[in-house]
């Protein structure tokens, strides 16, 4: 079973390249970091599940290891552009005090 979770990271990398390409905001995010965020985010909530008793022919499983990479596909790119441009803006602020 612990091979096994690489299918529901593979699948997570897929909605998160899906996501990537389908979502507005993604010259914030990086070609690689939606993919392989979704992608980790499947195969945690996988092990954690594992753990706690799911064998690998429960759907709840495989349900929520999609779910928490369409989660993590759908967040990402809201948060992120964001986040950037309140940095920029910051830096941008400092670098004129800075030569003013």
């Amino acid at each position: 079973m612990p091979i096994l979770v690489l299918v529901p990271m593979v699948m997570g990398a897929a909605i998160g390249l899906v996501a990537r390409y389908l979502l507005p905001g993604r010259q914030w995010v990086g070609l690689f970091l939606n993919p392989t965020a979704s992608a980790a985010a499947a195969g945690i909530v996988w092990t954690i599940l594992g753990l706690t008793g799911m064998s690998s022919d429960n759907g709840w499983l495989w349900v929520a290891s999609l779910a928490a990479a369409l989660v993590v596909a759908l967040v990402l790119p809201r948060v992120l552009p964001v986040r950037r441009e309140r940095a920029d803006a910051a830096y941008l602020a400092e670098l004129t005090r800075a030569s003013a």
